[in-house]
């Protein structure tokens, strides 16, 4: 799963926004804050071409996509609530599947 910071996330996007053939100098580079820059440089979701500048990767591309559409659904939205979550503290019924008992035919 990629996190991104919030100093990371907008840097990101804009490079991604401005697609692989997009390159940042130095100079405009340094208006940035260098954080997410160096997390970036070491992450290798962008690197500096000499004579080009910065520019995002193939990995970076990735990691911006996967922020963006990671899935937060459950796969069985019938079990419990997080264990963090008390239910009773908010006086609610915890939510438990009924038991049909079969009785043996006399």
């Amino acid at each position: 799963m990629t996190r991104l910071s919030n100093r990371q996330y907008p840097l990101l996007r804009m490079f991604a926004k401005n697609g692989p053939q997009f390159h940042m100098s130095i100079e405009q580079a340094q208006h940035f804050d260098q954080r997410p820059f160096r997390s970036m440089l070491i992450r290798k979701w962008i690197v500096f071409r000499p004579g080009k500048g910065f520019h995002i990767t193939a990995a970076g591309l990735d990691a911006y996509n996967e922020f963006l559409h990671t899935d937060i659904a459950r796969k069985n939205a019938d079990l419990p609530l997080t264990a963090y979550f008390d239910a009773t503290a908010y006086a609610l019924h915890s939510r438990r599947p009924r038991v049909i008992q079969m009785r043996k035919a006399s």
